[in-house]
């Protein structure tokens, strides 16, 4: 499962991508909309189900 580097949902992307469509669209300073707070949630929850966050070859971020 690949994640996007900013937001932290799950992405269908090929090698090399590391964000959602959502935050490749954005500005930078919109990117701020995701707060900390909610991505630490959302990997709690990943933890939780006993996902482990790698970093891939390319620089991109998944659960495992």
């Amino acid at each position: 499962m690949k994640v996007c580097n900013n937001c932290g949902i799950e992405i269908d992307g090929l090698d090399g991508d590391n964000f959602c469509d959502n935050c490749e669209d954005k500005d930078e300073d919109d990117l701020d909309e995701i707060t900390k707070d909610e991505r630490d949630e959302r990997e709690e929850v990943y933890r939780d189900l006993g996902l482990v966050k790698v970093r891939g070859a390319l620089g991109g971020s998944y659960w495992e």
